[in-house]
């Protein structure tokens, strides 16, 4: 019988690693760009992903979310969310999943530079976080004069 469990144990755990490696490839990932979230984007939820992100995020991404808080690595250099390039997908999703897992290693590297928040924020405060990084972003093209 304890043999049967631990085989089940170890094959949950082999399915939620590779889940969670997959959920992080460069270029983004279409089983992550596919989930929505459930935060609206409200004066409360930015200010509560403010106060998180100040807490977890802010030291290495910066006040301004530029990638050069005071701990931030030289390499890699953590993400810049002012910017419209974005390694590992640009839906609140694929952002939401990044967070939650951490960024995987560079090929040069042993670790990553970014930790996974899984266990640390709960999902609801992960999503005020990505409502709050949008802040951050690009800011749209006006839209162009309709023509008459």
């Amino acid at each position: 019988m304890r043999r049967g469990w631990l085989a089940i144990l170890i094959a949950v755990v082999c399915v939620c690693l590779g889940v969670s490696a997959e959920a992080q490839r460069q270029g983004g990932d279409p089983k992550a760009r596919a989930l929505k979230n459930p935060v609206a984007v409200t004066p409360a939820s930015l200010k509560a992903g403010e106060a998180v992100y100040g807490q977890y995020c802010r030291q290495c991404h910066g006040n301004r979310g530029k990638g050069d808080g005071t701990l931030a690595p030289k390499y890699p250099k953590p993400a810049d969310f002012s910017d419209d390039k974005w390694d590992f997908g640009s839906t609140d999703g694929e952002l939401y999943t990044l967070i939650l897992n951490g960024a995987p290693p560079r090929r040069d590297q042993k670790e990553s530079e970014m930790k996974p928040m899984k266990g640390t924020l709960s999902p609801t405060q992960i999503w005020q976080v990505v409502n709050f990084i949008r802040t951050f972003g690009p800011k749209a093209a006006p839209a162009a004069p309709a023509k008459k």
